[in-house]
């Protein structure tokens, strides 16, 4: 059923993408910024359960780690565009979604691009609706 929802529709053939280096810094980078919340989440109970000084450091260092983190996946996630309508299909903004667009539901649209690519190798942007496959060669390559 996750397969389904993150590809509705296997009929239409997906495109290739010509430069995937920002699409695969953009999504390590962003793993590695959730890894640092599940960090900050797990030294924050730390802390509640046992409030001593030494805790502390480990609480202080996964905050920096995810504020840097969050920070760095953010700009990286901006500068993937898309090949068809340059948009960045893995940060939602404010701009009208297409109707082929799909997300999972406690996720928005950037974010459901990142799982995606994370697992599947493949999104459909949001603006312009085209799927896009990773793994595929580009034409020139073929």
């Amino acid at each position: 059923m996750l397969f389904r929802t993150l590809a509705p529709e296997t009929n239409i053939r997906s495109r290739s993408v010509h430069d995937k280096r920002p699409y695969n810094v953009a999504v390590l980078i962003t793993l590695l910024h959730y890894l640092c919340v599940v960090a900050l989440i797990t030294s924050m109970v730390i802390v509640f359960l046992n409030p001593k000084q030494d805790s502390m450091q480990p609480l202080v260092i996964s905050a920096v780690g995810s504020g840097v983190t969050w920070l760095i996946a953010y700009l990286k996630r901006r500068s993937a565009r898309c090949p068809l309508c340059k948009g960045s299909p893995l940060v939602d903004t404010g701009a009208s979604k297409h109707a082929k667009a799909y997300r999972l539901k406690p996720l928005n649209y950037g974010s459901t691009a990142v799982v995606g690519i994370l697992f599947l190798h493949r999104f459909r942007c949001m603006y312009c609706g085209t799927p896009y496959d990773l793994l595929k060669k580009p034409s020139h390559l073929r």
